[in-house]
């Protein structure tokens, strides 16, 4: 709204029509019954509930359908010098004039700050998650107003669920809570919404968000890759192929990008193109273990041989073994048909107290190929029973593919993740 008054009064008409200067103020009917609400009760906190009831009149309300509209009141309240306050875990306000800080631009070293944990996120490691989950909400606490800030928070959330590392509905309301505060505008913001709702099997509403960033966010390189994730997810690899072949020319030397399509590649039957896709970033990435685990599991499921076994034994030798490589390792002894070397992996992995149903998840791969579709299945179904996020992708796993669809368990677990059969 140009050329409007800082200071021009925001009212209500009879029929609750938002007002300014006694003209009325254009939103889609939600986004005006939003504003409403937040008019009438201004200074107040307004609940989730109470927001379905005035907006959605009974019908249900998506945490996401909610801050989709909460952005657009924002947009339209900015040039009026208004602003809405999330309230974590209460709902949301309409601060008054007097009570909104000026934005102000991010210091120094939080930019410095915000760079270093871009390039730590792109490790993609637990551990590196992790810190940056720690790190990002430092950030977010102690410059609030800094948005892209709140989106790498929100991107470090979505790869922790897809770890296993968080509880998907609590990681996906903090990290949706996050963004809720975040301008339509900023680079990514939609991206890690839909990062976000994908943990979530929100697929349909995932899809909006992905939409958007292809139409309006087409050169950034980690927006289009969450956008291929999402494709993987709804059973489109040939899309995700072409899509994460467009996002390596735009980060040739991204190390998750080369695996992200790699993965594509399986996923889409071009295992050879995979295997060679890895060959290459190894030369780019020479010793990065999570690469090496990954080509290990590729080659394993693509062209299984012997000496792949003396590989996977070397990787998990040491005293810190990450717990991916175990389930590499697993899934390499479970193809080559070394089904005690396999199982005895397995089943220590299990009995750890430490290890989530979502992790857990991950054995499933090395128990198919071992013919134990059964105890597959129930690994699975636990996961599915904590709507653990990162099971949507395990359920994708290409190593799934010849076994979920014509099993009952299986077709049961797609229908509850992605609504199928």
């Amino acid at each position: 709204m140009p050329g409007r008054n800082a200071s021009a009064p925001l009212t209500l008409d009879q029929r609750g029509f938002p007002l300014v200067d006694g003209q009325p103020l254009k939103l889609p009917p939600k986004e005006r019954a939003v504003l409403g609400l937040l008019l009438r009760r201004r200074g107040q906190v307004v609940s989730k509930d109470d927001f379905a009831a005035a907006g959605w009149q009974g019908q249900a309300m998506s945490d996401e359908s909610l801050a989709r509209c909460i952005s657009q009141v924002r947009r339209a309240l900015r040039p009026l010098g208004l602003q809405v306050e999330v309230l974590y875990g209460l709902g949301y306000r309409l601060q008054d004039e007097a009570q909104v800080a000026p934005m102000a631009d991010p210091s120094p070293a939080g930019r410095m700050e915000l760079l270093h944990l871009r390039q730590l996120l792109q490790q993609r490691t637990p551990a590196a998650v992790g810190l940056v989950m720690e790190r990002a909400r430092r950030l977010v606490a102690a410059e609030p107003a800094y948005g892209a800030a709140r989106v790498v928070l929100a991107d470090a959330l979505a790869v922790a669920v897809n770890w296993g590392q968080l509880p998907t509905a609590e990681a996906v309301q903090e990290g949706l809570e996050a963004l809720a505060e975040v301008s339509p505008d900023e680079p990514g913001v939609d991206a890690a919404r839909g990062a976000l709702l994908d943990m979530a099997w929100r697929f349909d509403a995932a899809a909006e968000c992905f939409q958007r960033v292809q139409a309006m966010d087409g050169d950034n390189a980690e927006a289009l890759l969450a956008c291929s994730r999402h494709l993987l997810f709804t059973n489109q690899a040939g899309r995700a192929v072409q899509l994460l072949r467009r996002v390596r020319e735009l980060a040739p030397h991204a190390l998750h990008v080369r695996m992200n399509l790699a993965r594509a590649l399986v996923q889409s039957g071009q295992g050879e193109a995979a295997v060679e896709e890895l060959r290459l970033a190894g030369e780019d990435h020479p010793g990065q273990l999570v690469l090496l685990a990954f080509t290990l599991a590729m080659q394993a499921m693509v062209a299984p041989r012997d000496e792949l076994a003396a590989a996977a034994t070397r990787l998990t030798d040491g005293l810190d073994t990450p717990p991916f490589v175990w389930t590499v390792a697993s899934f390499v002894y479970a193809r080559l048909g070394r089904r005690e070397a396999a199982l005895d992996i397995i089943d220590t992995a299990l009995l750890c107290s430490a290890t989530t149903a979502g992790e857990a998840s991950l054995h499933a791969a090395s128990l198919a190929a071992l013919g134990e579709y059964d105890r597959a299945a129930t690994l699975l179904e636990r996961a599915a029973a904590e709507r653990a996020g990162m099971l949507a992708l395990v359920l994708r796993d290409p190593a799934h593919a010849d076994w979920l669809p014509h099993h009952a368990r299986g077709r049961a677990l797609l229908r509850t993740v992605f609504g199928e059969g």
